[in-house]
């Protein structure tokens, strides 16, 4: 249960200043499990760990706001992840490695905030995702593949506005690259527009990205773009769609990249849901294979706050079959084979 701080809280964040309409929110979640995985090493042999972030990545975080009158308030997310199976930061020397911004907000005009920020693509996809991002198993925001085509997730030095207007959210993202003598040099970019009528929705997005300036002057430049929908019918919440990769080198031939995905989710009561999903990418690069990945997963819910879960996930490469690039999941690790299979038996617990 989320915990509540007003003047107090305030107080001890070092905001003396703070008003009785401000509030600070003390908020996170833990998510462990077992998994097995074969071909997951050289000789071909299986593996036993525990993981942190099975459906969910482990995390904590402070949200707060002041009511600033007229309609406007500021407000604060940090938000930092953690390994669950073993304590350590998600992020090696980085505390608020997910979220660290502050902003201001109107209820008419939307919000505007700065500083390390979720991507609009990111903010969009997640909704459409059969696994909702979950470590174990999705191809998003990284895919199948050991090359990592894939969107960026976060980025740092952001400016962002989000807009609700009626049923559509409008995104927009601008990251800047901090390089002297070069505005674009490593910055970023991206928009989105999602509209949810309710048991309907769909929405676009694209993300831009530079890599950093080269001695010659030059950087790569990275594009995603996608298209996504969900259709509520009853208990059952069908999604899917497709996202496309493109990279431009300093030197050599464009590479692309696509992938399509789509899953079911079936509610057999308020306490049990399966979701069935299914990742396809195509990768046009020289000897890259392509690769699927279906998995199907069980949640059962204790509580508000707990809930167990299983998922079997089954990853295999269809074009060269190289053994490189059929990893289960969201991992840097790559499986030793042409197919691999994943099982994760979990906890997740918010509080």
């Amino acid at each position: 249960m989320k915990k509540q701080y007003a003047v107090a809280a305030l107080a001890m964040a070092g905001c003396a200043g703070a008003q009785a309409q401000a509030s600070v929110t003390l908020y996170g979640l833990i998510d462990t499990n077992l998994e097995f995985l074969n071909h997951a090493g050289a000789s071909g042999g299986s593996l036993v760990r525990e993981n942190s972030g099975g459906l969910s990545n482990s995390r904590f975080g402070f949200r707060g706001t002041e009511d600033l009158g007229g309609g406007n308030k500021a407000f604060f997310i940090l938000e930092a992840g953690f390994n669950g199976n073993d304590g350590t930061n998600a992020t090696a020397g980085v505390l608020f490695n997910r979220t660290a911004a502050v902003g201001v907000a109107n209820d008419a005009y939307g919000a505007l905030s700065a500083g390390l920020q979720y991507t609009a693509m990111y903010d969009t996809l997640i909704k459409y995702d059969p696994m909702v991002f979950g470590q174990q198993y999705t191809w998003m925001p990284t895919t199948g593949s050991a090359d990592s085509f894939s969107f960026k997730a976060r980025v740092n030095n952001s400016v962002k506005y989000v807009g609700h207007f009626g049923g559509l959210t409008a995104t927009g993202v601008y990251s800047f690259g901090g390089t002297a003598d070069s505005f674009q040099s490593s910055a970023a970019y991206g928009g989105a527009l999602d509209y949810d009528s309710g048991s309907f929705a769909a929405a676009l997005a694209y993300d831009y990205r530079n890599g950093a300036i080269n001695s010659t002057g030059m950087w790569t430049k990275s594009r995603n773009w996608s298209a996504s929908a969900r259709e509520q019918v009853g208990d059952f919440t069908v999604l899917g769609g497709y996202e496309h990769y493109l990279y431009n080198p300093t030197k050599g031939a464009t590479v692309s990249s696509a992938l399509w995905f789509g899953g079911v989710r079936y509610l057999i009561g308020p306490q049990f849901r399966v979701t069935v999903a299914e990742y396809y990418q195509s990768n046009k690069a020289a000897n890259v294979s392509n690769s699927l990945m279906s998995v199907l997963g069980a949640d059962y819910i204790l509580s508000k706050r707990t809930d167990v879960y299983a998922t079997v996930a089954y990853a295999a490469s269809t074009r060269y079959a190289n053994d490189k690039y059929t990893p289960v999941g969201l991992t840097s690790d790559t499986a030793f084979g042409p197919n691999q299979t994943g099982v994760t038996l979990g906890i997740r617990h918010r509080f």
